[in-house]
């Protein structure tokens, strides 16, 4: 992973949303010197503050890292939160959550 690239791609969403740094900065709690640091080192923040980033700017950490998959989330905040979550299921978390979701859909059946 590159990440001049991550943090291009991270610039770029903050001027297409027409924010700010300092904006990402305080919805993130992550200090402006600890950002500089990182861009300035060339370095990519451990994947819990990556995530941070993402979720503040409401991309997917995939898109941050590759360019693609620029997902808009979705309109329910709970269902985002989900989506956020299910990368780092195993496969019994999954099948679980599979479980659950079927039983519930049932009930609108």
């Amino acid at each position: 992973m590159n990440a001049d690239f991550f943090w291009k791609m991270v610039k770029k969403e903050v001027m297409r949303q027409q924010t700010s740094f300092e904006w990402l900065y305080r919805k993130t709690n992550i200090p402006k010197g600890t950002f500089s640091s990182w861009k300035n080192r060339n370095i990519i923040p451990r994947a819990d503050e990556a995530l941070l980033i993402a979720r503040a700017l409401k991309v997917s950490l995939k898109y941050l890292l590759t360019g693609n998959d620029r997902d808009e989330p979705p309109s329910n905040p709970v269902i985002h939160e989900i989506s956020e979550t299910i990368p780092f299921f195993d496969d019994t978390d999954l099948q679980t959550l599979l479980a659950v979701a079927r039983a519930m859909a049932t009930r609108y059946k």
